[in-house]
């Protein structure tokens, strides 16, 4: 049997304890990792949608600088009343039905079923089909050039000259039929038919030239950026 000497060094040696300290820099540094997952999830769980940067009465014809985008988690319910960011450049002259105030989300309610002629102008429509109207991707409130296609039968050649430089569009119309037989439950995310008709918002003058050039040719839309937005240049093939 081994007996061990107990020394007067061993006696008076203290026993080993942990720093406070270091236990200190443990805990912070598992508390700011847990903050740090639980904002990484929070913030994954965030959708991006609309919210007005300052008030804006009814009847406001929106702008790009009155929106700004947030990022907020809510529920599929509350995200299809909202309106996504990626709408941003295509609400630039709606008009809101509804007041709404600054920091405030911005509902699809809120927007004006259609929009308002000036009390210079006439509402005019002309017919339209996917192959002459950009294919269908318009949008009330999107600027537009109107072109006229006048065929020389005599000489087979065509020309097309614009009718109207700019105008803006007041409506779209679809074809009811297609959307009647669709089932989904949200009109928002039901279907719509083909486009048959574009009705601009037109100077009475505007509106007799189109009228006229209906008679002689074939009308094509063309749509435009918004006003003070520049043009994305595309890159050479």
């Amino acid at each position: 049997m081994v007996v061990a000497t107990l020394t007067s060094a061993r006696a008076l040696r203290r026993p080993r304890r942990a720093d406070p300290r270091a236990l200190i820099g443990v805990f912070l540094t598992l508390a700011a990792l847990a903050g740090s997952v639980a904002f990484w999830v929070s913030a994954s769980d965030a959708r991006p949608v609309l919210v007005a940067t300052h008030d804006l009465p009814a009847g406001a014809t929106l702008r790009t600088s009155d929106l700004s985008v947030a990022y907020v988690r809510m529920d599929d319910e509350l995200y299809r009343a909202a309106l996504p960011s990626d709408m941003l450049d295509a609400l630039a002259g709606r008009q809101l039905g509804e007041p709404i105030h600054a920091h405030q989300l911005l509902a699809r309610a809120q927007l004006a079923e259609q929009l308002g002629l000036a009390p210079d102008q006439v509402a005019v429509t002309i017919p339209a089909r996917p192959d002459s109207a950009v294919g269908g991707r318009l949008r009330a409130g999107d600027a537009v050039q109107v072109l006229v296609t006048v065929a020389d039968k005599s000489r087979n050649e065509a020309h097309a000259r614009p009718v109207l430089e700019r105008a803006r569009v007041f409506e779209v119309g679809h074809d009811q039929t297609f959307a009647s037989s669709s089932l989904a439950s949200d009109p928002a995310e039901t279907p719509r038919g083909p486009i048959t008709s574009v009705t601009l918002a037109v100077t009475p003058d505007q509106a007799r030239q189109l009228a006229e050039a209906r008679r002689i040719g074939e009308l094509d839309v063309l749509l435009l950026p918004p006003p003070g937005k520049p043009a994305r240049e595309v890159p050479p093939s």
